[in-house]
């Protein structure tokens, strides 16, 4: 188990949350993108029906509720990574190594 200081482990607690929700976000954009092209198959040429607005207009929500999940995410990372004096590889980008890190250390 790695030991981590109080504000390394509150900075954890946060990516955990952070990556919880990005997954969230991650299974309402597939979910949405789904109904979205079930709909669009059967759409007749001309103006969308209301149903089919809504359904993008629900899509460009889930995908923006996905932008703000990853943003939120990569700011809890750079914290996390800060205070927990971690050293990310060059070739590696914050989240993979955030996320690599994550799985190898569950209980921490």
């Amino acid at each position: 188990m790695t030991n981590l200081s109080p504000a390394a482990s509150t900075a954890l607690i946060d990516v955990r949350k952070a990556a919880q929700a990005m997954k969230q976000a991650a299974t309402d954009t597939a979910t949405v993108a789904d109904e979205l092209r079930r709909y669009q198959k059967f759409a007749k040429p001309g103006q969308p029906s209301p149903h089919l607005v809504q359904v993008r207009q629900s899509q460009a929500r889930v995908r923006q509720a996905s932008n703000q999940a990853k943003q939120a995410f990569l700011t809890a990372s750079m914290r996390f990574v800060r205070e927990a004096a971690l050293k990310v590889p060059t070739k590696l980008s914050l989240e993979a190594y955030v996320t690599a890190w994550l799985a190898a250390n569950p209980e921490a």
